[in-house]
């Protein structure tokens, strides 16, 4: 019995990191679904073994906005403000600073950002932020490494700063990585240790 225990325990230390997964969770093209042309709604994203959902909040000068509306386009994404005059699909400063705000239903790690659509020649200044850490900031096109942790109920926070003359800059996607909870991952090592037991009985 000692030995199953501690074949479990190991398989539940190594199966932590194992059975870790990777959300993309695409903003482009979503025209339709629930949370395009809202202030706020969840995108729910389905993995192999866990189920995350993004709970996401639009945002100007640092305070939801009812009024404002997450926009989702064939190649763009970004925050229609309440007021007219700005880029509908954009993040952009032209009736405050619009942002995004994200909440997960479980413990991540932010890995990465994906944005485009800056004006070429043009400061336009985007910044993210992941719970209370610092700012920081980006100023072209790309994807940038994140790599931060994110407790459940805290937000990650991703906006325009300035425009520097431009239109604004979409945010084409982020990717997050989550691990089961302790239970699930000792569910799994159940499952593991028992198909061997059944593989070693059946080959005895």
């Amino acid at each position: 019995m000692k030995k199953v225990i501690a074949a479990v325990a190991i398989i539940g230390v190594v199966s932590s990191s194992a059975y870790a997964e990777l959300f993309t969770f695409d903003l482009l093209n979503k025209n339709g679904v629930s949370w395009d042309g809202a202030s706020s709604g969840v995108y729910t994203n389905a993995g192999s073994v866990l189920t995350l959902e993004a709970a996401m909040f639009a945002y100007l000068n640092g305070s939801y906005s009812p009024g404002s509306q997450l926009n989702s386009t064939a190649s763009e994404f970004g925050i229609n403000a309440a007021d007219s005059g700005d880029a509908t699909s954009l993040f952009d400063t032209v009736n405050g600073q619009e942002s995004l705000w994200v909440s997960f239903n479980r413990a991540v790690t932010i890995k990465s950002v994906t944005v485009s659509s800056f004006t070429a020649g043009n400061v336009e200044t985007g910044a993210y932020q992941v719970a209370g850490g610092s700012l920081v900031n980006f100023t072209a096109n790309g994807t940038y490494s994140v790599d931060a942790a994110l407790d459940q109920g805290s937000y990650f926070k991703i906006g325009a700063l300035n425009t520097g003359g431009g239109n604004g800059w979409s945010l084409n996607s982020f990717t997050v990585e989550a691990v089961p909870e302790p239970a699930t991952i000792v569910m799994l090592g159940f499952g593991a240790l028992a198909a061997g037991i059944i593989r070693r009985a059946s080959l005895a």
